[in-house]
């Protein structure tokens, strides 16, 4: 369904969805995106505020427990709308405020973009030929999915962004 095209769905700001390679050898696609960002001559200091938010959804098909949210140190804002949208899914969750991450969230935090960043934690499979499909809680990656898709859509039909909270290391 278009939402947008039906006039349910009033667009302030665009939604751009990416996946990224190299995160292990050091975040390389990320970093590269965010240096290279709209094509400037020399590496922006500040994505802001082209770049409003930067949602990361990493390992997400193992919940078993809890879904962890990082990043909610980004913004003063996350916790309220985490919150808000997780009502009606009822997943379970961790916030951890931390924003200097091991994944690709922390290539826009760096650069002065609030983020969040879902993960449902390590596992023994992680990287070898053990981690298969019959692992995976479709069930709870759908929750987390609609969780973060409530998200997005409320970031891109606001007018307003997220503030930016900088963090110590």
């Amino acid at each position: 369904v278009d939402l947008r095209a039906k006039g349910k769905l009033p667009l302030q700001h665009d939604v751009l969805f990416a996946a990224w390679s190299g995160e292990e050898m050091g975040l390389l696609g990320s970093s590269y995106f965010v240096r290279t960002f709209a094509g400037q001559s020399t590496e922006p200091t500040s994505l802001r505020p082209a770049v409003a938010a930067y949602l990361n959804m990493d390992m997400i098909g193992r919940l078993e427990k809890n879904l962890i949210v990082q990043g909610i140190g980004s913004s003063s804002q996350w916790l309220a709308a985490l919150e808000r949208f997780n009502a009606p899914i009822g997943l379970p969750i961790t916030v951890q405020n931390d924003s200097y991450l091991p994944t690709d969230a922390t290539s826009f935090y760096l650069k002065e973009v609030p983020i969040l960043n879902a993960f449902t934690g390590a596992h023994a499979d992680y990287h070898t030929p053990r981690d298969t499909a019959d692992k995976i809680n479709y069930v709870g990656a759908e929750k987390i999915t609609r969780l973060f898709a409530a998200i997005a859509a409320s970031l891109a039909t606001d007018a307003g962004a997220p503030d930016y909270q900088r963090m110590e290391k």
